[in-house]
């Protein structure tokens, strides 16, 4: 049976009697119309999760509990890293989206020489705020039980040195002009991706990436938009590793 699934910071075990906050209780009481008695699945993002029931009404929050112990779902597939390029909101939200449905472990946004997008030091917390809960969100549609780390915005030098603390077994950088196609090459374990912002990398970026170990891959000779080219990849991928 399909449950509403919704995300929670809280710890639950067995009989635990949980409060649920504001924002969550209304969008379950007025849109999903859940009443007492009724049961939804709560996960934590880290791989736990339980199903628990609608017990009462705190003023407006909704208490539930927990009915049974926590199971746990192992990540699944290949783990990626996607090192996204800012690009205008909409598209970005987009990739966000469907990257998480795609089960990447991280997702760091990056400032690049082609960046259009400008956000002020006082937007950087509400957007990484924003973005989350798009993850948030496609977690419990898609029922995929890890959440992936949204990443602050950051330079191309900074991500990379990231990557190599992650220790990605496989680095590959998105590249019209590569001739090394998706096909060529072989993935396994773990991998990180960097695409680029409209108009593409710069030679001079490229050259960068190169030199820390990433290699230029091509998705051939139709031009992509940003937020396509990261599903592609991804798709690619885990295709390419027998998960599709």
């Amino acid at each position: 049976m399909n449950y509403t699934r919704i995300f929670t910071r809280q710890v639950f075990s067995f009989g635990n009697q949980l409060i649920l906050p504001d924002k969550i209780s209304k969008h379950l009481r007025k849109v999903l119309r859940k009443k007492t008695g009724d049961i939804i699945q709560l996960f934590d993002g880290k791989g736990s999760f339980c199903l628990a029931e609608i017990s009462s009404q705190e003023n407006k929050n909704l208490k539930v509990k927990v009915l049974d112990s926590p199971d746990f779902s192992l990540r699944k597939g290949i783990n990626i890293h996607l090192g996204q390029s800012l690009i205008k909101p909409d598209p970005l939200r987009f990739s966000i989206q469907k990257a998480t449905e795609l089960g990447v472990v991280s997702i760091s946004p990056l400032s690049t020489e082609r960046t259009v997008v400008k956000i002020n030091k006082k937007s950087k917390v509400s957007k990484k705020s924003r973005w989350e809960s798009i993850a948030i969100g496609a977690c419990q549609q898609c029922g995929e039980n890890w959440l992936p780390e949204i990443n602050e915005i950051q330079k191309l030098e900074s991500w990379c040195k990231l990557v190599e603390i992650k220790k990605a077994k496989r680095k590959i950088a998105l590249n019209p002009s590569a001739l090394t196609k998706f096909t060529d090459l072989s993935f396994n374990d773990s991998v990180a991706i960097a695409v680029g912002p409209e108009g593409d990398f710069t030679k001079k970026e490229i050259g960068f990436l190169e030199k820390n170990g990433f290699i230029s891959v091509t998705l051939g000779e139709r031009i992509l938009r940003a937020e396509t080219a990261a599903v592609a990849s991804l798709s690619a991928i885990r295709t390419m590793c027998g998960e599709f």
